[in-house]
């Protein structure tokens, strides 16, 4: 698969695209209002060596606060791009894009919507939906074309819109086709300072989505740079060998631009585990590794743990791409035999080849988070994590939670107040509770589906 074109994308100061190395990013957690303890993540995030940095603005009264962070950040000499994460209100995006250097939005809640109803359009009503679409979109993609700001296009499984996933599912090529609506919009109103992103909790929705995109864009000749990523990782071994596989597996295949691991941990730590990663490939070679009978041998002499965790889930990536393996033996003297065994089967795990434990996805949490998502998180893992066939969402707020776990057995989404509420896939099936009172709801459910435990 040759490129025949790939375009350049200025985000302030970088360059995304042929010839570019690839960009490291991440996203704060703190309240976007509270401008000191952003500026604060956000140097240390820097420090960590993000090249990028993403800053939620969930409503117009995030607007100000975001342009006096960016202010402060600039008379200290910092120059590092600052992405704007949008949802739902294009007139937040319009506000910010004058003085961003990208702006993220999801065309799933952008301008069209999900409630999780079935949309029966004909050909020409379809039509009419994407051109309403324009409509709401040009204003925006006006103002980034005067500014010079960017557009991160970025589709997300868990939050596609009626209209898309009543015609094509819920499906990677729903997700392409989302992103492709996206592509001729802009192309009509000559915008193409744009990146696209296709993610996923699930590895293999990930992968097959991005590499379709990928090809189609090949197909026509004009191909936009990609941002990739594991999306609800969640954190520790889990959320870096799953980030590692997906990210790995398109990386190692010449697929990507710039990435982010995303893990429910502070956000240097996805910086640092990135960097990691980034290392691996760049120390990749396929001779070095082996399949045979559907097994993939990774032998390996690295001592430092992530960078090992970065190794084998990026080798694993590379080989599962194409699904020519069924089993994989772990081998190094640094780490013991259990240690070998515990990382074969979080690869199995997160290439969905061998369930050997519940799987857990978690959102990073951002700034619109209100509860301790990391403490819940760790709670959850600790108590359920012995049912190989239940997945378990936990996610940080309802503006992208329900559709982000739509596929989990069980979930918790939170709220203000450190209160959190239980949901069985898409609904909501109780009030939002203080923890306790949610985690006897949470396991009161799970009792039900009488599922076998490891």
């Amino acid at each position: 698969m040759n490129i025949k074109h790939t375009h350049i994308t200025k985000i302030g100061p970088i360059e995304l695209g042929e010839g570019s190395p690839i960009v490291i990013q991440t996203m704060t957690n703190t309240n976007t209002s509270d401008i000191h303890a952003t500026v604060e993540q956000t140097k240390r995030v820097i420090e960590a060596g993000a090249e990028m940095v993403r800053i939620t603005v969930p409503t117009l009264k995030e607007v100000e606060p975001l342009r006096e962070i960016i202010n402060i950040l600039r008379a200290e000499g910092i120059k590092t791009p600052i992405i704007a994460d949008v949802h739902y209100l294009p007139e937040v995006a319009e506000a910010v894009a004058v003085f961003v250097d990208k702006v993220r939005i999801n065309p799933g809640n952008f301008v069209d919507k999900r409630e999780f109803k079935t949309i029966e359009l004909s050909d020409s009503e379809y039509q009419e939906s994407l051109e309403k679409m324009a409509q709401k979109a040009q204003p925006f993609i006006e103002i980034c074309k005067k500014h010079n700001t960017a557009i991160r296009v970025g589709v997300n499984q868990g939050s596609l819109c009626d209209r898309i996933v009543s015609r094509y599912g819920n499906t990677p090529e729903a997700m392409v086709h989302s992103a492709l609506e996206w592509i001729d919009l802009c192309e009509r109103f000559e915008f193409t300072n744009l990146v696209f992103s296709l993610k996923s909790s699930n590895v293999n929705t990930m992968i097959r989505a991005t590499r379709l995109l990928y090809e189609m864009m090949n197909h026509r000749g004009f191909n936009f740079p990609i941002h990739l990523g594991v999306t609800e990782a969640a954190d520790g071994m889990e959320g870096r060998v799953k980030s590692a596989i997906g990210i790995g597996a398109l990386l190692l295949h010449q697929i990507g631009n710039t990435i982010r691991v995303s893990l429910t941990e502070d956000p240097q730590n996805e910086i640092l585990f990135a960097k990691k990663l980034v290392q691996a490939i760049s120390l990749f070679e396929v001779t070095h590794y082996t399949v045979q009978d559907q097994t993939l041998l990774i032998t390996s002499d690295q001592k430092d743990k992530e960078s090992w965790w970065a190794e084998c889930g990026a080798v694993a990536g590379y080989f599962h791409y194409d699904q020519v393996f069924r089993d994989v033996i772990i081998q190094n003297k640094n780490f013991s035999k259990k240690e070998c065994t515990d990382l074969a089967n979080t690869i199995l795990q997160g290439c969905r080849i061998k369930l050997s434990k519940t799987e857990i996805i978690a959102c990073p949490s951002c700034g619109r988070t209100q509860y301790d998502i990391q403490k819940v998180l760790s709670l959850v893992k600790e108590r359920f994590s012995q049912y190989p066939n239940l997945k378990i969402g936990v996610m940080g707020c309802v503006v992208n939670g329900p559709g982000e776990m739509a596929d989990a057995d069980i979930g918790i989404i939170g709220s203000a107040n450190g209160k959190m509420a239980v949901y069985k896939g898409t609904q909501r099936i109780s009030p939002f509770l203080a923890i306790d009172d949610a985690f006897q709801i949470l396991e009161n459910e799970i009792k039900k589906l009488n599922l076998k435990q490891i």
